[in-house]
């Protein structure tokens, strides 16, 4: 036989838990007289992660200390070469300029569209098929596969996809052409023998390579197949999941025949399938598997993550308890605290620093990295306190103005001056992704972020990734506007991979492809549902599988078929396997992956059971036996901390509950003041006692005065109060509205209560009042009163203003013992108060709502607040009792956990 026409040797292996010793020992067979020295020949793996096994079993084969061979994959041989190729970026950036010339597509798609046309001309050039040279002739045969002929969309679909493939194949060879020239020069030069695993049917760039290397050397290719496997597992497994393309026998005949070939199940003690009602209960589940497999001694397990979800919540159950798990898989780059920078700072330059996003900036750990920790605190600090204060939402400019004013703000005005700086770098309107790369670069330098970026680990990968995309796009001119580049980049970071690599542990957590022809102690798959466990669906460009067979293209039955043998090659090759997966999603029913059920079926018909359990419970902890039932209602006591001045709104928040009280006013924990974007309720109501504070002081006294005046008066104000907020947010028109619907109603009301002989006093009055305490301290109570008024007689009416209906504070007056703000309002004014009422602006008519038996209600509610300061300063407990319309708003509600208390979880 001509040396050209040599064939290359296949070896069809059993596919099992042996795969890789058996190929170890034909090897070491194969170059026996060289022994121990195997480094002349080649072992192409298709994986780095079977190295170590691969080097194992051939010393175990030799029996003696070997000169190992060299090991590497295809493409690491071909990466030696320089075998290069034009970058993904590069190609991703000339399809979307094409496709932004030509206006084929809505502008938003064009990136996911670009990603779909480059994974088809990859598969093209992998399978080594091509396409037609003539349009025409393309259209054909997407009309004869669709069976539909002078179809619009057809013609379109065949005209981009072609024109778009013939300026791709006239450009630089993309990452799998310059692969495959890589290696034939590689081949054509080969003066060792070959050894090549494999971990299916060769693709036809392996075939080529194969082929070009036997015309010089010998090759042996290893190839794992499950229809000649003899082990009773993997026999079990195939009445489960038949290989072959041949049609099987329906699935009850299988079980009927597997139930005749073994007694008793292989399955059994070798695979659970566990079905959780929830993401913790899954996680849990996960955690307490590899637990108990540890507790046995097995060390090298695998947690294969369907559910990168719950598989990082086991992650984190795992190393609470201190069992450290190396990432195989890594994260995406998109998820770390590095990408969280640069989204807030191309946030910040978008939206002219929106506050939200300006504080997720500061709050980053790597800005201001040449400032001291209390330096960038205090900044912080001083930012956010001074956008709440004037509820500044959006503007640099605005910001840094306004606070320059104020002292004490020097730490955030000097933020607020280097993030202006740093805006300055990036480029304006339209630039090339190299230069917006490079303007990123230079406001991160100006930021003070480069040197922490540096030492955390993801985020010298996201520099790394930056300097490299930098580097292949340097000679690319397309412009791109910001929200081009930002989407390119945003994709970028969301396929990139970060991976910690300071963990190292027998337990690896990775994905089910990276297992094939792995050996584990124990292996659990989480998050084995129909979604998270599922064949790699079609493209969608040509996605209909009669063109994609017509093409030659992979076709779903090739990927259902992958799936199935990875998934069985995990069960051969694992002392034991567990399966998790959460069976509700949501408001509906998760089922199990498809292939686990047609499994779970067939040894349920077989043998009676359908290796579907429920996680075991937890064991119970220090807990106790009430874990679980809840736990006890807080009742902290704090006498020392008792405040011996309170505001009539903190003595509304003791009686409403005490531990609110507690949280808010002992420990200080009251929710913080921030930047209110749109005029909420409260804003309303305070703008509304601001203008009837300017109105009466310009009109004390109403009567005599012309209605229209008085009208054209109060509205004038009005709109000068509502303007601002107008002028921010045009929506704010509707609460201005509101209230001036509500004008006409209130001067009727204000002659009708001059005509009762009631005069305003004034508004917004400071009032305090001192109560003596049984050890003969003093508590001193405060608060601002709306509005007094006034009669001749010298009796006092205390008003209290509502932008609320009158049947809601009709119901707070009802119980006059909860509702503590008028009786205080009327101890604070003294004897002379004769009414306090609340007066409700919530319709066009105005309406006084009187607290009955003022003076008394006013000295019961100064005796009650006496003495329960007293008891707390003897140590009685604020409990968190507080009522549902209480707890609903509550900000301190997460303190308490009243959700958990032991009453409200058998409610």
């Amino acid at each position: 036989m001509p040396e050209a026409a040599r064939p290359f040797v296949t070896r069809r292996i059993p596919h099992s838990a042996d795969f890789v010793a058996h190929c170890a020992e034909y090897i070491v067979e194969a170059c026996r007289p060289q022994l121990p020295d195997l480094s002349a020949a080649l072992i192409v793996l298709p994986s780095p992660a079977l190295a170590p096994a691969v080097c194992q079993a051939l010393a175990e084969a030799a029996g003696c200390v070997l000169l190992l061979p060299r090991m590497a994959t295809l493409a690491q041989l071909a990466s030696a070469a320089n075998a290069g190729g034009q970058p993904d970026c590069q190609r991703q950036l000339a399809l979307y300029r094409q496709l932004r010339e030509r206006g084929w597509f809505a502008a938003g798609a064009l990136w996911e569209i670009c990603v779909e046309l480059i994974a088809l001309f990859d598969e093209l050039n992998e399978r080594d098929i091509g396409l037609p040279e003539d349009e025409a002739e393309l259209l054909d045969r997407l009309e004869r596969a669709y069976d539909a002929r002078g179809s619009g969309l057809l013609r379109f679909e065949a005209e981009v996809v072609h024109r778009l493939w013939r300026a791709e194949a006239s450009g630089p060879p993309g990452r799998h052409a310059a692969m495959a020239m890589a290696l034939a020069q590689l081949a054509a030069a080969s003066t060792t023998p070959l050894f090549m695993v494999c971990e299916g049917e060769l693709r036809p760039t392996e075939t080529a390579f194969c082929r070009a290397w036997a015309a010089r050397q010998a090759v042996t290719v290893f190839q794992p197949l499950r229809d000649v496997a003899d082990s009773p597992l993997m026999r079990l497994l195939n009445y489960a999941w038949p290989p072959g393309k041949e049609e099987s026998p329906p699935l009850a005949g299988r079980a009927e025949a597997a139930r005749a070939d073994f007694a008793d199940s292989p399955l059994t003690g070798r695979l659970r399938l566990v079905a959780a009602a929830s993401l913790e209960e899954e996680a849990e589940a996960v955690a307490a598997a590899v637990r108990r497999w540890l507790g046995t001694g097995r060390q090298r397990i695998a947690l294969v993550a369907a559910d990168r979800v719950a598989a990082r919540r086991a992650r984190a159950l795992l190393e609470r308890d201190g069992i450290l798990v190396q990432d195989e898989t890594g994260w995406k780059l998109s998820t770390t605290r590095a990408a969280a920078l640069v989204d807030a700072w191309l946030e910040v330059v978008a939206t002219d620093a929106y506050h939200r996003d300006l504080l997720d900036l500061v709050k980053s750990p790597f800005l201001f990295g040449d400032w001291s920790e209390a330096q960038r605190l205090a900044g912080l600090m001083q930012l956010e306190e001074g956008l709440a204060r004037h509820n500044l939402a959006y503007g640099l400019g605005r910001y840094e103005a306004v606070l320059a004013r104020e002292p004490g703000r020097s730490e955030a005005v000097d933020m607020l001056k280097r993030i202006t700086a740093a805006r300055q770098r990036m480029p304006w309107g339209g630039a090339s992704a190299a230069d917006w790369l490079a303007g990123l670069r230079r406001a991160f330098h100006d930021l003070g972020a480069i040197p922490g970026l540096e030492r955390d680990e993801a985020g010298a990968t996201l520099l790394e990734l930056m300097h490299a995309r930098h580097e292949e796009l340097s000679a690319v001119p397309t412009r791109l506007t910001f929200g081009e580049w930002r989407d390119w980049l945003n994709r970028e970071l969301e396929s990139a991979t970060f991976v910690d690599r300071s963990i190292e542990s027998p337990l690896v957590m990775t994905h089910l492809a990276a297992t094939r022809l792995r050996r584990f102690d124990a292996a659990i798959l989480i998050g084995a549902d129909r979604d998270n466990l599922a064949p790699m669906s079609s493209r969608a460009v040509f996605g209909n599988q009669a063109v994609r067979s017509d093409l030659g293209l992979s076709l779903p039955a090739e990927a259902e078929a992958r799936l199935r043998d990875d998934l069985a090659g995990l069960i051969v090759s694992c002392g034991e396997v567990t399966a998790t997966w959460q069976i509700v999603r949501g408001d509906e029913a998760n089922l199990i992956s498809p292939e686990l059920g047609l499994l779970s079926v067939l040894h349920g018909r077989a043998w009676g059971d359908d290796l579907v359990v429920r996680p075991v419970a937890a064991p119970m902890t220090a807990a106790g036996p009430d874990a679980g039932q809840g736990t006890a209602m807080p009742r902290p006591a704090a006498p020392q901390r008792v405040p011996l001045q309170l505001s009539a709104s903190a003595y509304a928040s003791l009686m409403a509950c005490p531990y609110q009280f507690y949280a808010r006013y002992m420990l200080g924990l009251g929710e913080a003041e921030e930047v209110r974007e749109a005029l909420e309720k409260r804003d309303y109501g305070e703008f509304v006692h601001r203008i009837l504070l300017r109105f009466h002081a310009a009109h004390a006294q109403l009567s005599g005065k012309a209605d229209e005046a008085l009208l054209a008066d109060l509205e004038a104000i009005s709109r000068e109060v509502f303007a601002p907020a107008i002028e921010e947010n045009f929506l704010e028109h509707a609460w201005q509205s509101r209230w001036l619907k509500c004008l006409p109603g209130y001067i009727a009301w204000q002659k009708a209560r001059e005509a009762d002989g009631w005069r305003y006093v004034g508004g917004e009055l400071k009032r305090e009042r001192s109560l003596s305490l049984a050890d003969g301290g003093e508590l001193v109570l405060h608060g601002r009163l709306d509005r007094l008024d006034r009669r001749a007689d010298a009796s006092e009416a205390v008003l209290d203003y509502k932008t609320q209906d009158a049947q809601g504070l009709k119901r707070r007056l009802a119980e006059p013992s909860e509702d503590v703000q008028l009786a205080c309002y009327a101890l604070l004014q003294g004897g002379q108060v004769s009414e306090a009422a609340y007066v409700a602006l919530d319709g066009e008519k105005p309406a006084g709502l009187p607290l009955p038996e003022v003076q008394e209600m006013a000295r019961a509610q100064g005796a009650r607040l006496t003495a329960v300061i007293d008891a707390l300063r003897l140590g009685v407990g604020l409990p968190a009792h507080g009522v549902d319309a209480v707890c609903t708003w509550c900000e301190v509600r997460g303190v308490c956990r009243r959700d958990y208390h032991a009453d409200e979880v058998q409610r």
